[in-house]
């Protein structure tokens, strides 16, 4: 045809939708099995019915409606050298700092500080030279994926060390040396959604220090992916005025709620509709979905991935239209299931190189 245009017909269309929601199907099959399989490691929180419906009541409107309820650092923290080694030419360092969030809600303060691993942050740089400036990628780890080996294969961050980027690791509370019991996860907590509240404060806290630390020691150009968990934690700092150049979100996790959801946890008391209402009221703080962004949103990249059923691919096309995000790419498959792996690839190295990050 003239200009080498190619007509795909209808027929083959739909035979293409028909291939993609399969694999949709397919890929979305773990996540399902996932979202359904109990959670043995979780325990039954103590506290009566009257108390925790006064510990939810506390994030609900109207206390948040004319504030926000996260807020960030002013300064950089202190910091001490926990670690260092050698890695290729350069170093990899784990710098460790006081995590300086507050609690909000004061009848949460002594259970929250009862967790004394989490209450310092961990940061992990690979660097090649400490007399030469380099741009550097932020990486943010996922749910249950904060140990750097699995970090550093997630992120492939020797090969982003090889392109010449500097690259580091923040460390989401209750995760790897954050944890004082490492396989029980204390973050995403359906028995204790107050608890969760505020550890999800703390960690958009938390990674603003780590950013602010980066700054201090001199990083200029500072680009940040975040995956899953990570996702969710870059579209929160993304309501804020943020000194980074870029945030490209893979399989973001806009909300919580199904996993939260009172129905999965365990209370000495029966769950009725109050405790659903003012649970899905407080849970409104830490979605992106609830909150506008301040961040520019042609620095924000997503790939999602069409089927996915733990990082709802329903919820995520609503947050990207509310955002009204345009640079979204869709892979077809689930949340760990997915296909058509070198797109997720290339848009993220392509994203690199126009951002000035590599060649």
């Amino acid at each position: 045809m003239p200009g080498g245009f190619v007509r795909t017909s209808p027929l083959e269309i739909m035979k293409n939708n028909m291939v993609n929601k399969a694999l949709n199907f397919i890929g979305g099959i773990p996540d399902i099995i996932l979202r359904n399989v109990p959670d043995i490691t979780r325990s039954e929180n103590p506290v009566g019915y009257d108390e925790y419906l006064s510990n939810l009541k506390f994030y609900s409107p109207p206390n948040w409606r004319n504030k926000s309820f996260l807020y960030l650092p002013d300064s950089a923290p202190g910091f001490e050298e926990h670690s260092s080694r050698n890695f290729i030419a350069g170093i990899v360092k784990v710098l460790r700092y006081s995590s300086r969030y507050q609690v909000r809600n004061p009848a949460m303060e002594s259970e929250f500080n009862k967790h004394k691993a989490n209450l310092s942050g961990y940061f992990h740089t690979w660097r090649h030279d400490q007399d030469e400036q380099r741009p550097l990628v932020l990486c943010i780890h996922g749910f249950m994926m904060g140990s750097p080996r699995r970090a550093m294969r997630m992120f492939k961050i020797k090969r982003l060390y090889d392109m010449g980027v500097d690259v580091g690791l923040y460390t989401i509370p209750h995760h790897w040396k954050r944890s004082d019991n490492p396989p029980e996860q204390h973050l995403l907590c359906p028995e204790n959604v107050p608890m969760t509240i505020e550890t999800v404060g703390q960690n958009i806290h938390d990674l603003h220090s780590a950013v602010l630390l980066l700054k201090h020691l001199g990083y200029d150009k500072i680009g940040i992916i975040g995956a899953s968990l990570g996702g969710f934690t870059a579209a929160l700092y993304a309501t804020f005025d943020v000194p980074v150049d870029f945030m490209f979100m893979v399989v973001p996790a806009i909300n919580f709620n199904h996993y939260l959801s009172p129905s999965r946890a365990r209370f000495s008391f029966r769950v009725d509709s109050e405790i659903e209402e003012k649970t899905s009221e407080a849970l409104q703080l830490v979605s992106a979905l609830n909150y506008k962004p301040v961040f520019d949103v042609n620095k924000i990249s997503v790939v999602m991935h069409a089927g996915d059923r733990l990082a709802e691919a329903k919820t995520t096309r609503e947050w990207i239209k509310k955002w009204s995000i345009l640079n979204c790419v869709e892979v077809t498959g689930g949340h760990w299931l997915y296909f058509d792996r070198d797109i997720r690839g290339k848009t993220w190295y392509g994203r690199l190189r126009e951002m000035g990050y590599i060649e």
